[in-house]
């Protein structure tokens, strides 16, 4: 039998960079873009504050993108062309778990469950990575049925 491999779980941080463009029009509020640094170049803010609205649309299902149907561009077209805005740039860092890994079936397989099952052979591993017994001997012990302890 192979030496089963585990990955611990551990805690990872991220930083999140977010540009903002602030305005003094009343009752808009403002525009962002993630991922750069764009607060000393508003012809890259621009580049990607429209892909970010494109990419809106797609996730969203509202259906084609067009710069005459959205209304949130339209918006910003308004205070960009105003000329009354600011750029300004911040980063918020925060931590998240990395569930523990265990490789069965020569994959590598996330640990994130009470109950984390191999899609090849059916293995049945608890959080930690330890190998659970066959489901068929779950609840043996309270004359359960295996169903009743998932």
């Amino acid at each position: 039998m192979s030496k089963l491999q585990y990955k611990k779980a551990y805690t990872a941080t991220s930083v999140q960079k977010t540009t903002v463009m602030r305005h003094s029009f009343e009752g808009i509020c403002h525009f962002e873009v993630h991922g750069g640094d764009w607060s000393s170049c508003i012809s890259g803010f621009n580049r990607e504050y429209v892909e970010s609205r494109k990419q809106l649309f797609k996730d969203m299902g509202w259906g084609e993108w067009s710069e005459e149907g959205d209304l949130g561009l339209q918006n910003y077209l308004k205070v960009l062309e105003s000329g009354e805005y600011k750029l300004e740039y911040y980063e918020n860092e925060f931590s998240y778990r990395v569930s523990a890994e265990i490789l069965c079936c020569e994959k590598w397989m996330r640990l994130g469950k009470f109950t984390n099952t191999c899609t090849y052979c059916g293995a049945d591993y608890n959080g930690s990575g330890q190998l659970l017994a066959s489901r068929s001997h779950w609840g043996e012990e309270t004359g359960e049925h295996w169903t009743d302890c998932l």
